[in-house]
């Protein structure tokens, strides 16, 4: 159990979950980082809620490599890249997040990832609400995209 902890200014990620990992990480302010604020990976798992990620230079949180995380009732924003990136086989579950105000994608899901995203609220984004591409497939329930810069509220790009 990670708790109510303030995580800022790190070199790497601020939290890593990785090979088959599953942690719960809730009411954590996780920001300022010179990376991704959250990093999923190699099958990694884990539930994230009620946190507070902010203002980092890479992804707020990125999932990768067969990860299956489920991150619930977050606030992802200000952040120099996208808020959540989805690659490689990524998949999980993205439950009534808001993300919003990030430079990129609100949510990137790409490279054969499988996410299931419903009830996120995903805004004032400088790029698409949600971009699929590389081969991903996603389930949306019930989302809310609006105020988004580029692409509407999607961008699906078929290779």
């Amino acid at each position: 159990l990670l708790e109510e902890n303030d995580i800022f200014n790190h070199l790497y990620s601020g939290v890593q979950i990785r090979t088959g990992s599953n942690p719960k990480i809730t009411r954590n302010k996780i920001w300022g980082g010179q990376n991704g604020g959250v990093l999923v990976y190699n099958g990694g798992k884990g539930v994230l809620e009620d946190n507070e990620i902010f203002d980092n230079a890479m992804a707020g949180v990125w999932i990768k490599t067969e990860s299956h995380p489920i991150l619930r009732r977050n606030k992802i924003y200000d952040g120099r890249d996208g808020g959540v990136c989805i690659f490689n086989k990524g998949r999980g579950l993205l439950e009534e997040n808001e993300i919003y105000r990030n430079a990129q994608a609100g949510v990137l899901i790409s490279t054969e990832s499988n996410p299931t995203l419903r009830r996120n609220r995903i805004f004032k984004g400088r790029a698409a609400g949600v971009e699929i591409t590389n081969g991903a497939t996603a389930t949306l329930e019930g989302n809310q995209l609006f105020q988004n810069e580029f692409g509407g509220k999607f961008k699906v790009v078929l290779k």
